[in-house]
């Protein structure tokens, strides 16, 4: 099949059908009625105001915007909310901002409480600035009805490959930033062949050249691998939360694509455990697989604090001289469980520098200290220390507590 082909067949699955957008159009309205009644402001948003909204596996997300004038009238929100009939079952998300979910059948609607502002510059929270997002780009998608689809491949492009949140725990492209980026390089394929190439992008040039890009933005927004500058607030990089390693991996994914187009490309694949098998016993390494479990919200907290944990043991390895050759993690967004995969080229025994030759005190101690293990190595004595994953993995285990993450190793 020819690239224009694929495209156009993955599109046609991803969309959804005029009278399933009329029925979520339809959820979404009588829901925002009812908090009319009490007096409460509220807008769709997210996806499906903007018309870049793509088919799911599961339930489909629609965003309801609710804008209060301050913080305090949003702490009265919950109490309204208890007031009315709702669609679905009620639940409360901490965040940021708290937020809630309204679970249905087949849809959640994510009631997002905003305070009204008209200088993003002045916003207490991101999400004060989402509804300037909505129109930025449904207003785009007016203009250019062709490049909706666009934007919808390349979410589906991005789930499927595991790129696609700006969550702690996937630190991919998040919704807007893959809209902004699709509309500004004009389209699907346009935005796999030239992202790898940049570095800064200013869609709507608010600043001279790159340099006064890098200067003006807060620095700590700066650390990622790409910059794109919000076309609604200047001062804001979009793709912040977008991580070295995701982007590496996205644009390996992307090289192959273009490579050799298919359809498989836009289906979410289980982790390759078999290929970590294989490597494991290609290089005569370990295999490991983990579970991870926390007692902390489901979502982004639980999957973000599981992931922050499985790094850590990642650079425990290194640290202890165990070679990680190749790493995986897997949480579905939902639940307090994840799964880790490593393989390991495991050192059973490291050599650990002591003091200075030179330094006759410490070095009486040192192999006091050490015994019949020390030897002399370019200036320095040494020790052999007998080691191992599973000792590293003890030593990991104290912290689990403080982490408030549980882990067991499988095959061990």
């Amino acid at each position: 099949m020819s690239l224009k082909s694929i495209l156009k067949e993955e599109l046609e699955i991803i969309s959804l059908f005029r009278e399933e957008i009329s029925s979520l159009q339809k959820v979404a309205k009588d829901f925002i009625k009812q908090l009319a009644s009490k007096n409460v402001k509220a807008y769709l948003g997210g996806s499906l105001a903007k018309g870049t909204l793509i088919r799911k596996q599961n339930k489909q997300d629609v965003d309801i915007f609710v804008v209060f004038d301050s913080n305090e009238d949003i702490l009265k929100f919950e109490k309204v909310l208890k007031t009315i009939k709702l669609p679905g079952k009620l639940k409360k998300v901490h965040g940021s901002r708290d937020y809630f979910q309204i679970v249905c059948d087949d849809i959640i609607l994510e009631v997002v409480p905003v305070v009204k502002n008209k200088n993003p510059e002045l916003a207490e929270n991101v999400t004060d600035v989402s509804l300037s997002h909505v129109k930025y780009v449904g207003d785009v998608v007016k203009r250019n009805p062709k490049i909706s689809g666009e934007i919808k491949l390349a979410k589906a492009f991005c789930w499927a490959n595991r790129c696609y949140g700006a969550e702690g725990y996937v630190r991919g492209f998040s919704g807007y930033s893959l809209e902004v980026l699709v509309i500004y390089f004009g389209g699907f394929v346009n935005f796999l062949k030239r992202i790898s190439s940049r570095r800064v992008i200013d869609p709507l040039k608010y600043f001279r050249n790159e340099r006064e890009v890098l200067s003006e933005l807060n620095a700590s927004k700066l650390t990622g691998p790409l910059v794109l500058v919000d076309p609604t607030y200047k001062y804001r990089n979009v793709t912040a939360g977008l991580g070295d390693e995701t982007f590496e991996k996205f644009k390996i994914i992307v090289k192959n694509f273009l490579k050799s187009p298919s359809l498989k490309f836009f289906e979410l694949k289980p982790i390759d455990v078999d290929g970590l098998k294989n490597l494991a016993n290609k290089k005569k390494a370990v295999f490991i697989e983990i579970d991870l479990e926390i007692d902390r919200q489901e979502g982004d907290i639980a999957g973000t604090k599981m992931k922050k944990f499985f790094n850590f043991l990642i650079s425990e390895l290194g640290r202890k001289q165990q070679k990680v050759l190749a790493s995986d993690f897997d949480y579905s967004g939902e639940g307090k469980k994840a799964k880790g995969y490593l393989v390991v080229e495991e050192k059973k025994e490291i050599e650990i520098r002591g003091p200075s030759i030179g330094l006759v005190d410490a070095v009486r101690e040192f192999r006091k200290a050490k015994g019949k293990k020390v030897f002399k190595k370019k200036g320095y004595w040494w020790f052999k220390k007998e080691i191992g994953i599973v000792e590293v993995f003890r030593f990991i285990k104290k912290v689990e507590r403080e982490m408030s993450v549980g882990a067991k190793l499988n095959n061990f």
